[in-house]
Order: C-alpha cells, then sequence, then structure tokens
C-alpha cells in the first residue's frame, strides 16, 4: 500500500535528522558541503511537454496569452531566522526561487514571480549588489525590497536606469507594501504583487526563459543517477528530499519548511549551483553571489539527478546546464529552485 504523504513527509524529516547527525558543524564556513540520498529502488521520470503557448519562467502551458508580454516581478524574501519562517507567506506561488547567502551563511531568497501574482508576499527585505546580476537575464523585472544601503540603492538606481527594472522600495514609498503589527520588525514587510503590478508593470518589460526546458528535441542525457534529495551544511543544516506527491520538499533546522499558512516549500526542479562568494563594496562582512561565469552543478529533476557545469557567460545570458561531456541538462516544465552556493567543493556519490 502507498505510503500517505504525511508519512512520507515524516520520513523526509527522519532522513534529515540522520544526515545531520553525520554531516555535523564546526562552524568553519570553508567547511559547507552538499550531500545526496539515494534509494535502492528503480526512479521512473515522466515528462509531459505543454502543448500551445507557455509560460516563460515555468515552461507551462498558460490561459491567459495576454501574461505572456508581462514582466517578472522580484521580491527579496528574509530567511535569517524563526521568526522570518514564522511570517512567510506567498513564496510557494513563485516561478523560481533563488536562494542567495548574504552574511555569515545566512541566505535570503529573491523570488520571481510572473504566472501567478498573489495579495501577501513577504516578509520583503533588503536589497543587495548581488541582486543585480540575479535580475539581469529576466527582461525588465519589476524589484520589490525594503530598502538598501545607500551605496547599493545608487548601484540598483544606475542599473534601473540603463535595464528598465522598476524599483518598488519600502512601506513609505506608498506602492502596496505595509507593514503588519503582528510580526516584528524587520520582518513585516508584506506586499500586494497584484496592486504592485497594476501600478507599475506597464514600465516594467516582458518576461524571458533563464533556462532550457525538457521538448522532445531536448531530451536528457542518459547520465542520470538516482538522487532522491540534497543537504546542505551551512549556519544551518538545509535539506531538499524527492517526495513524488509534492517535489522537491524543503527542510531547514530539521523541520518541514513551511509557510505561516502550513504549505510545505516544494518545487519541480532543483539546481544547486557552485559559485564563487566575494566580500560586498559596501560592506566586507556582507558576501555577493557571482552568478555569471561557470563552475560546477547538480540538476535534480524527477527523482533522478545530473552532475556537470552551469555556464552563464554574461548578465543577460540564461543559465545553461550541462554534463560534463557537454549534453545540455534541460529542466521539467514546472517551478525551479536555484541555489548558488560557496562550497569549495560538493560531496556527490
Amino acid at each position: 500500500m502507498p505510503a500517505s504523504p504525511s508519512s512520507r513527509l515524516a520520513a523526509i524529516v527522519l532522513t534529515l535528522a540522520v544526515l545531520v547527525a553525520a554531516c555535523g558543524d564546526d562552524g568553519g564556513e570553508e567547511a559547507a558541503t552538499t550531500t545526496t540520498t539515494s534509494s535502492s529502488s528503480s526512479t521512473t521520470s515522466t515528462t509531459t511537454v505543454p502543448a500551445g503557448p507557455v509560460a516563460p519562467l515555468t515552461g507551462l502551458s498558460i490561459d491567459d496569452e495576454a501574461r505572456l508580454d508581462d514582466a517578472a516581478i522580484v521580491v527579496k524574501i528574509s530567511n535569517n531566522d524563526a521568526s522570518s519562517r514564522e511570517a512567510l507567506v506567498g513564496i510557494e506561488q513563485a516561478d523560481v526561487v533563488i536562494e542567495e547567502r548574504i552574511e555569515d551563511r545566512a541566505t535570503r531568497f529573491a523570488a520571481v514571480f510572473h504566472t501567478q501574482r498573489p495579495t501577501l508576499v513577504g516578509p520583503v527585505r533588503s536589497g543587495r549588489p548581488a541582486d543585480i546580476d540575479i535580475m539581469a537575464n529576466l527582461g525588465e523585472p519589476l524589484l520589490a525590497y525594503s530598502g538598501a544601503h545607500p551605496s547599493v540603492l545608487a548601484m540598483l538606481n544606475q542599473f534601473a536606469a540603463q535595464d528598465g527594472v522598476v524599483l518598488v522600495v519600502d512601506d513609505a514609498s506608498g506602492r502596496d507594501l505595509q507593514r503588519d503589527a503582528d510580526y516584528r520588525r524587520p520582518d513585516n514587510l508584506f506586499g500586494d504583487l497584484t496592486a504592485i503590478f497594476h501600478k507599475s508593470g506597464v514600465e516594467a518589460g516582458q518576461a524571458v526563459p533563464i533556462y532550457t526546458f525538457f521538448s522532445p528535441d531536448r531530451a536528457r542525457p542518459e547520465s542520470a543517477v538516482e538522487g532522491e534529495g540534497v543537504t546542505v551544511e551551512g549556519r544551518d543544516i538545509v535539506a531538499f528530499v524527492w517526495d513524488p506527491d509534492r517535489g522537491y520538499v524543503r527542510v531547514q533546522d530539521g523541520e518541514i519548511h513551511e509557510t505561516r499558512e502550513g504549505i510545505p516549500l516544494a518545487v519541480d526542479n532543483l539546481v544547486v549551483m557552485e559559485v564563487g562568494y566575494t566580500p560586498s563594496s559596501y560592506d566586507p562582512r556582507n558576501v555577493d553571489a557571482a552568478t555569471v561565469g561557470s563552475g560546477p552543478v547538480a540538476v535534480l529533476v524527477g527523482g533522478e539527478r545530473w552532475t556537470g557545469r552551469w555556464e552563464r557567460p554574461a548578465p543577460e545570458d540564461p543559465y545553461r546546464f550541462v554534463t560534463d561531456g557537454g549534453d545540455e541538462i534541460p529542466l521539467d516544465p514546472g517551478t525551479t529552485w536555484l541555489t548558488p552556493v560557496s562550497y569549495t567543493h560538493l560531496t556527490l556519490p
């Protein structure tokens, strides 16, 4: 008899507990690694190719073709501590989430919305220099954030002037970011993306694909191995574990990562990129990810895993994932979590 979703998720947490015990924590930043878990049972991935127009960031069929002309909205979302996780809302509706390290191995989410515009998203947090490269291949998106250090704000304003990005800043801007007294600062700012789009979306440009999706002429290489998840050891122990009913479920600090409404964070595709991080020019305690260039990558789709390299020659270019033999690794149509990690090596079986 198949396991129920609740029992399967309980098994995910148990798997993580074993991995955490095995990893340990020496407190060193350069000790961060990833490991994968595998299953002895066979894994079969089935991909359905959508018919008709497809959304640029999910590769899925889109009912409202007018949406194809719309801009993406990038929202900076907090993941600093328990209070930010208690306030989390709306992120499960993002097409793409890019998880960026900010300081002391803390991470922040750059959630990219296009096919859905939830009326409540947050907690919204500050912009960082790394956001410029993150947004550079999205067309001309909107950016919802809580403000920034003056030097970072100058960088963002310069980028916006050149590339058409529309900045939507904090609750004082009058652009539908509002404080909620039920939560503590700084994790009490939330956005209405429908309202933001109607006020600012006409100033932005069309969203564009940032990676390749599976299609009959872009079949994935046969070099996959079974890989039910990946564990990331940093300030927190984070895992993504494959659940056939939900996709790759995110687990943090030994618990399934959920929104305040109890919705687990889960995606169809998981991409773990090894990137360089450098001290930020405005504050050396903060770090910026180098998401332009190339480096090792692990791509997890449908319970299978491919390893190889990620490539992005210029900021405006999409990401390309290839095996060591040069074969492209397309993603399944659906949602994607992209994690640029600052590891000196990736530990993969």
